[in-house]
Protein backbone atom coordinates (compact mmCIF):
# COMPACT_ATOMS: atom_id res chain seq x y z
CA UNK A 1 0.00 0.00 0.00
CA UNK A 2 1.26 3.55 -0.74
CA UNK A 3 1.68 6.03 1.33
CA UNK A 4 -1.19 8.37 -0.20
CA UNK A 5 -3.75 5.51 -1.11
CA UNK A 6 -6.75 4.83 1.17
CA UNK A 7 -6.92 8.22 2.42
CA UNK A 8 -10.60 7.76 3.54
CA UNK A 9 -10.28 5.13 5.84
CA UNK A 10 -7.49 7.46 7.50
CA UNK A 11 -9.29 10.31 8.15
CA UNK A 12 -12.64 11.55 8.25
CA UNK A 13 -11.62 15.20 6.93
CA UNK A 14 -13.71 16.80 10.25
CA UNK A 15 -12.25 19.33 11.72
CA UNK A 16 -10.47 17.80 14.78
CA UNK A 17 -11.11 19.48 17.62
CA UNK A 18 -7.47 18.91 18.80
CA UNK A 19 -6.01 20.61 15.83
CA UNK A 20 -4.01 17.12 15.30
CA UNK A 21 -3.01 15.72 12.00
CA UNK A 22 -5.28 14.57 9.64
CA UNK A 23 -3.79 11.07 9.53
CA UNK A 24 -1.20 8.69 11.41
CA UNK A 25 1.78 8.55 10.42
CA UNK A 26 2.88 7.02 7.33
CA UNK A 27 4.27 3.92 6.70
CA UNK A 28 7.65 3.57 7.46
CA UNK A 29 10.19 2.81 4.35
CA UNK A 30 8.68 5.17 2.10
CA UNK A 31 10.70 8.20 1.08
CA UNK A 32 8.03 10.59 1.16
CA UNK A 33 6.21 9.12 4.55
CA UNK A 34 9.96 9.11 6.05
CA UNK A 35 10.15 12.85 5.03
CA UNK A 36 6.71 13.87 6.33
CA UNK A 37 7.13 12.22 9.48
CA UNK A 38 10.35 13.38 10.08
CA UNK A 39 9.83 17.36 8.98
CA UNK A 40 6.66 17.18 10.00
CA UNK A 41 6.98 17.83 14.13
CA UNK A 42 9.65 20.48 12.92
CA UNK A 43 7.42 22.30 9.99
CA UNK A 44 4.02 22.54 12.03
CA UNK A 45 2.44 23.76 14.58
CA UNK A 46 4.68 26.66 17.18
CA UNK A 47 7.69 24.79 16.11
CA UNK A 48 7.62 25.24 12.63
CA UNK A 49 6.59 29.04 13.32
CA UNK A 50 9.72 29.13 15.26
CA UNK A 51 11.72 27.61 12.31
CA UNK A 52 10.03 29.85 9.46
CA UNK A 53 11.14 32.81 11.54
CA UNK A 54 14.43 31.50 12.70
CA UNK A 55 15.24 30.70 9.14
CA UNK A 56 13.96 34.37 7.27
CA UNK A 57 16.15 35.92 10.29
CA UNK A 58 18.91 34.09 9.39
CA UNK A 59 18.54 34.58 5.81
CA UNK A 60 18.07 38.54 6.66
CA UNK A 61 21.09 38.77 8.61
CA UNK A 62 23.56 37.01 6.17
CA UNK A 63 21.86 38.87 3.61
CA UNK A 64 22.78 39.29 -0.25
CA UNK A 65 22.53 36.13 -2.09
CA UNK A 66 23.34 34.19 0.32
CA UNK A 67 20.81 34.92 2.48
CA UNK A 68 18.17 34.51 -0.22
CA UNK A 69 19.47 31.00 -0.58
CA UNK A 70 19.32 30.30 3.44
CA UNK A 71 15.27 31.66 2.66
CA UNK A 72 14.73 29.92 -0.53
CA UNK A 73 16.12 26.35 1.30
CA UNK A 74 13.66 26.58 4.02
CA UNK A 75 10.34 27.82 1.71
CA UNK A 76 11.23 24.35 -0.67
CA UNK A 77 11.47 22.07 2.51
CA UNK A 78 8.47 23.02 3.62
CA UNK A 79 6.52 23.71 0.08
CA UNK A 80 7.78 20.30 -0.50
CA UNK A 81 6.18 19.16 3.27
CA UNK A 82 2.97 20.55 2.12
CA UNK A 83 2.37 19.14 -1.61
CA UNK A 84 2.90 15.97 0.14
CA UNK A 85 1.19 16.87 2.70
CA UNK A 86 -1.90 17.29 0.48
CA UNK A 87 -1.27 14.30 -1.68
CA UNK A 88 -1.71 12.42 1.25
CA UNK A 89 -4.48 13.72 3.10
CA UNK A 90 -5.87 16.68 0.83
CA UNK A 91 -5.69 19.06 3.54
CA UNK A 92 -7.12 22.17 1.33
CA UNK A 93 -4.42 25.01 2.32
CA UNK A 94 -1.37 22.19 1.30
CA UNK A 95 -3.32 22.57 -2.46
CA UNK A 96 -2.16 26.28 -2.63
CA UNK A 97 0.91 26.32 0.57
CA UNK A 98 2.41 23.33 -1.67
CA UNK A 99 2.78 24.81 -5.15
CA UNK A 100 3.12 28.52 -4.26
CA UNK A 101 5.93 27.85 -1.57
CA UNK A 102 7.71 25.76 -4.33
CA UNK A 103 7.21 28.70 -6.62
CA UNK A 104 8.42 31.21 -4.38
CA UNK A 105 11.38 29.01 -3.76
CA UNK A 106 12.22 28.83 -7.23
CA UNK A 107 12.39 32.48 -7.61
CA UNK A 108 14.40 33.01 -4.57
CA UNK A 109 16.65 30.33 -6.15
CA UNK A 110 16.49 32.14 -9.61
CA UNK A 111 17.24 35.81 -7.90
CA UNK A 112 20.32 34.23 -5.73
CA UNK A 113 22.03 32.59 -8.68
CA UNK A 114 21.13 34.89 -11.84
CA UNK A 115 24.13 37.08 -12.84
CA UNK A 116 23.55 40.56 -12.71
CA UNK A 117 20.67 42.78 -10.73
CA UNK A 118 17.63 41.61 -13.37
CA UNK A 119 16.08 40.23 -10.09
CA UNK A 120 17.94 42.17 -7.80
CA UNK A 121 14.20 43.16 -6.63
CA UNK A 122 13.58 39.75 -4.93
CA UNK A 123 15.10 39.80 -1.78
CA UNK A 124 14.83 37.72 1.84
CA UNK A 125 11.93 40.50 3.07
CA UNK A 126 10.14 39.89 -0.29
CA UNK A 127 10.17 36.15 0.02
CA UNK A 128 9.12 37.04 3.41
CA UNK A 129 6.29 38.51 2.31
CA UNK A 130 5.43 36.01 -0.51
CA UNK A 131 5.25 33.53 1.60
CA UNK A 132 2.66 34.92 3.87
CA UNK A 133 0.68 35.96 1.13
CA UNK A 134 1.16 32.30 -0.28
CA UNK A 135 0.23 31.47 3.62
CA UNK A 136 -3.05 33.39 3.88
CA UNK A 137 -4.30 32.36 0.60
CA UNK A 138 -3.88 28.85 1.66
CA UNK A 139 -5.33 28.86 5.18
CA UNK A 140 -8.28 31.15 3.37
CA UNK A 141 -9.68 28.97 1.14
CA UNK A 142 -9.32 26.57 3.92
CA UNK A 143 -11.77 28.07 6.50
CA UNK A 144 -14.24 28.77 3.18
CA UNK A 145 -13.84 25.09 2.41
CA UNK A 146 -14.64 24.42 6.42
CA UNK A 147 -17.86 26.84 6.32
CA UNK A 148 -19.15 25.48 3.46
CA UNK A 149 -18.28 21.41 3.48
CA UNK A 150 -17.50 21.42 7.43
CA UNK A 151 -14.17 19.72 6.32
CA UNK A 152 -11.01 20.95 6.17
CA UNK A 153 -9.94 18.46 2.92
CA UNK A 154 -10.54 18.47 -0.51
CA UNK A 155 -12.53 15.83 -2.30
Amino acid sequence: MSVFQNQDQRSSGRLPGDGASCAPPPPPGRVAGSYLRVTGPVLRGPAGVLVAVASFAAGGAVGGRAGLAIASTYVTAIGAYCLLNFLRCRETHCAVTGPGFLLTAALGFTSALAPGSALSWYRTGTEAVAYLVVLAAGYGLEQAVAARTGRRVLR
